[in-house]
């Protein structure tokens, strides 16, 4: 597994062992005061890419820390944390936020992807929300990481989860992969899932292996530099505790973790 710190450190783990660091590498090419919010892999390609504060979109050498800049870069909503993953279907990037945010990035130019293209300027997807008739239908998500599954059957398949902060939650945007009607995670349309039973978080990464589909969660607090991996079961939505990431005695240097990815 690879991860970016609050430190601006990638460093990477086995998911069985994240108390044992393999690697720590400093990233280089990050502007005055720029962080990042969110990394994931475009595995058909096998290449890192994370979204900084400052809207760029930045692709990762994992081996030197070196980042690339893709385009100009975005304006990000005024959201206080962000999910960010690859749909694998279309090569797209998925952009959530805590306050409803819902957007697409494109991977090449780093633009984003217009969600109402008969509509003048470039608009957003539908904003985050419950379905009618859902256990939390009428209350405000705070969508903090998202993650996409892949289907080895049929490469056109994928689901789109995400996590909700409000109380801790594991959801769908959009439909689960072979339900009929498709209801695209464009609309924003949100369904419950179950809940996580973990301790309470402000921010979070979500990722799923593309090998087998499991799905692992990083959550963390606000002012902590202890960030807790987890591994969840996308049938119910409970986690189960692996373990702190990072030794100890290190954990206050590398901070928080920002971003996390399973590599392909």
């Amino acid at each position: 597994m690879v991860a970016i710190t609050a430190s601006h450190r990638l460093i990477t783990f086995r998911a069985d062992r994240p108390e044992e660091l393999l690697s720590r590498v400093p990233l280089i090419g990050l502007l005055p005061g720029e962080g990042i919010l969110g990394i994931d892999h475009r595995v058909a390609r096998g290449e890192l890419f994370a979204l900084s504060t400052r809207g760029r979109l930045l692709r990762i050498n994992v081996d030197s820390g070196e980042l690339t800049p893709i385009g100009k870069g975005v304006s990000l909503p005024q959201a206080r944390a962000f999910g960010f993953d690859f749909n694998p279907t279309v090569d797209r990037i998925r952009v959530v936020g805590d306050r409803g945010d819902n957007l697409r990035l494109h991977p090449d130019t780093g633009a984003q992807v217009d969600g109402q293209p008969d509509v003048e300027g470039v608009q957003p997807d539908g904003p985050l929300r419950y379905t009618d008739g859902d256990e939390q239908a009428g209350m405000a998500p705070r969508i903090v990481a998202a993650g996409y599954t892949y289907n080895k059957d049929n490469e056109k398949l994928t689901t789109n989860y995400a996590i909700d902060a409000r109380i801790g939650h594991l959801v769908v945007q959009g439909s689960l992969e072979g339900a009929t009607p498709v209801v695209s995670p464009n609309t924003g349309l949100l369904s419950t899932v179950g809940l996580l039973r973990v301790h309470s978080f402000d921010h979070a990464s979500l990722d799923i292996a593309d090998i087998n589909n499991r799905a692992y969660l990083v959550t963390g607090r606000i002012g902590s530099t202890a960030s807790r991996l987890y591994e969840v079961d996308l049938q119910t939505g409970q986690a189960k505790f692996i373990g702190l990431i990072g030794p100890a005695r290190e954990r206050d240097r590398l901070g928080a973790v920002m971003g996390m990815s399973v590599q392909p």
